[in-house]
């Protein structure tokens, strides 16, 4: 891989993110009801989960990036407004797990909306085949940062830096 294009590359990412960010935050200031990025995580990472139990905090908190504290403070702020509920965790009595209300997967659909209004408005010129090399490879790049991101969480096993013992 080129040097250049690589930092071409991370640069333009940087920028994108950046831009989205600020677009997401300019719909905050003029739509109260709009979602914060974190609050729109959680909710779609609930929405995907394929058990009905819904999922674990410190794993929801795993899948964002944020420590559980923060996610333990956003799950309650969601709770009181009735877009999350708890439930004992079947595998562990002791513990619970978070999912979707109605009501959550409602407010979900609507920002989901406003949001793909937001990049629709952008979008609008341009053709479908390059909307669906867009989706194509930005699909891609998410399944391999997931990848790497999942990687490093794992410590990798290296031997024992502590010195053999040999018995006399």
């Amino acid at each position: 891989m080129h040097a250049t294009t690589l930092l071409h590359l991370q640069e333009t990412l940087g920028t994108v993110f950046g831009q989205f960010a600020r677009l997401i935050g300019r719909r905050q200031a003029l739509d109260p009801q709009a979602m914060s990025r974190t609050d729109y995580g959680l909710l779609t990472a609930l929405a995907h989960c394929r058990r009905e139990a819904g999922l674990r905090i410190s794993t929801l908190a795993a899948t964002q990036g944020h420590d559980t504290s923060t996610i333990s403070r956003r799950v309650s702020h969601l709770e009181r407004h009735g877009l999350l509920e708890r439930l004992p965790d079947p595998s562990d009595g002791r513990a619970c797990t978070v999912r979707l209300t109605p009501s959550g997967r409602d407010a979900l659909d609507d920002e989901r909306a406003s949001r793909t209004g937001v990049i629709r408005s952008i979008l609008a010129d341009w053709p479908e085949e390059d909307l669906a090399e867009l989706d194509r490879l930005l699909t891609r790049l998410t399944a391999d940062m997931a990848a790497e991101a999942e990687s490093a969480a794992v410590p990798p096993s290296s031997p024992s830096l502590a010195p053999e013992r040999t018995t006399a």
